[in-house]
């Protein structure tokens, strides 16, 4: 028997330009599918690094927080 279970992750992404002065930046939104939590990004990158940190864990799961 396969002890190994696969966990996935579900997030409903929102991404929305704004800016001032001509200087446009991309804002973005996670929801959870199974919590319904929302999680804010004032940028992509932080986005990113967000998603980078859930696929790196054991569990991601565990802990939808950013870390940023």
């Amino acid at each position: 028997m396969d002890t190994h279970q696969t966990t996935s992750l579900s997030y409903l992404l929102r991404l929305w330009p704004t800016g001032t002065a001509g200087r446009q930046v991309w804002r973005a939104s996670l929801e959870h599918v199974q919590t319904g939590e929302r999680l804010g990004f004032a940028s992509l990158e932080q986005l990113f690094v967000f998603l980078i940190q859930q696929t790196e864990r054991d569990d991601p799961a565990q802990d939808a927080q950013p870390k940023a």
